[in-house]
């Protein structure tokens, strides 16, 4: 049985969810993403974009990083003015890809993906932790 998700909005600006790092539950991140970005007034194609990037994020928070000590990642957003942004941190070290390795393997085209739905796209690395943000304006 896996852990359960655990959402904190106590003495917090923004909602957080701490989700086990687990694929079967990219769907909560999809729907807290989704929540958000409707809640913050993005139209259809705006919220698609939104959560389809967040997908990204979180799936290679899952597959490359490390949960934390009770397994989790943890996803915040934050509301400023008009723009959305939403942080997944993971407990893991970032790691440039070896440029050979990368050749011969399928994927590593999120980030990219990310970049191109998204206004803004920053990488976060820190010791023991790596952090992507994920900026999107209303307009």
């Amino acid at each position: 049985m896996s852990a359960p998700v655990e959402y904190d909005t106590a003495g917090c600006a923004a909602p957080q969810l701490r989700l086990p790092a687990e694929s079967a539950k990219l769907v909560v991140a999809r729907e807290y993403a989704h929540a958000a970005a409707s809640s913050f007034g993005f139209d259809a194609d705006r919220c698609y974009e939104f959560v389809f990037a967040v997908n990204e994020a979180v799936t290679n928070a899952i597959r490359h990083g490390l949960p934390d000590a009770q397994g989790h990642i943890h996803l915040s957003i934050h509301a400023d003015g008009e723009r959305l942004t939403l942080a997944i941190r993971d407990s893991g070290s970032f790691r440039l890809p070896d440029a050979n390795a990368a050749a011969r393997l399928e994927g590593g085209r999120g980030f990219a993906l990310m970049a191109r739905l998204m206004d803004t796209v920053q990488l976060c690395v820190a010791s023991g932790s790596t952090t992507v943000r994920l900026s999107k304006a209303r307009s």
